[in-house]
């Protein structure tokens, strides 16, 4: 099913859907939001509200009635997951729907995001099932049922991530906090690194990936990644 919009007025129809590059500079990350009550004659309001709330957005549009996109260039003004969520609340609030929302991670603009979108539009098909109640979703909050019931449907998705986000220094330190339990002193100690060096490289991977690798969570999904293909790259 084609999704319901008119593509000539938005240009990243052509990036997500006909594989068309993408012209942005910055990384990219695209906010998937699911109305179990729709909208109806308010989603050109609801979009305008959107655009004032997130001024980093470049694109927006419905691709049905019930199912929307962000794309998002990553700068300093991008919210996290927890402040998004509170967001969405309030939009519920004002116009009296229920709605879901999953925050997919920054990309870098090299890429083919007509294959990022179609996994990253079908993990969150697939989480919605399950998680009925849940008001936002992140890779890392759904981290443990991907990798329990299998991610081959996603695999060029988090070979992406993993090309983008990870080099020899940072698989090492990622390595060495999952087995410190995330204790940034200890994994230090055992790197031979002054805590301060550690604590930088974290702090760069941040911003890098707007993971926090003091969130057992996030650290998680880097140490599975790296786990997974770090092998495969060699």
């Amino acid at each position: 099913m084609q999704p319901e919009i008119d593509n000539r007025n938005h240009p990243w129809y052509p990036i997500l859907f006909e594989h068309q590059p993408v012209q942005e500079p910055e990384w990219i990350r695209l906010l998937q939001v699911h109305f179990t009550r729709t909208i109806d004659s308010l989603q050109s309001e609801w979009l305008t509200e959107i655009q004032q709330m997130l001024p980093s957005v470049v694109d927006l549009f419905f691709l049905t009635e019930n199912h929307a996109v962000i794309v998002e260039k990553q700068d300093g003004a991008n919210l996290p997951i927890e402040d998004l969520d509170g967001l969405f609340v309030a939009l519920d609030m004002d116009f009296d729907c229920y709605s879901q929302l999953f925050v997919g991670p920054f990309h870098h603009p090299r890429h083919d995001f007509t294959t990022l979108w179609t996994s990253e539009s079908t993990l969150f098909k697939n989480e919605l099932k399950t998680k009925t109640t849940s008001k936002s979703m992140d890779l890392p909050k759904v981290v443990f049922s991907l990798f329990r019931n299998g991610f081959s449907e996603y695999i060029s998705l988090f070979r992406t991530l993993y090309l983008d986000w990870f080099e020899e220094e940072t698989e090492t330190i990622i390595q060495s906090l999952w087995r410190n339990q995330g204790n940034a002193s200890s994994t230090a100690k055992e790197l031979f690194m002054h805590r301060n060096s550690l604590l930088y490289k974290i702090d760069k991977f941040q911003t890098l990936t707007r993971l926090n690798l003091k969130n057992m969570d996030d650290l998680l999904l880097c140490y599975l990644l790296i786990d997974q293909f770090t092998h495969q790259s060699n």
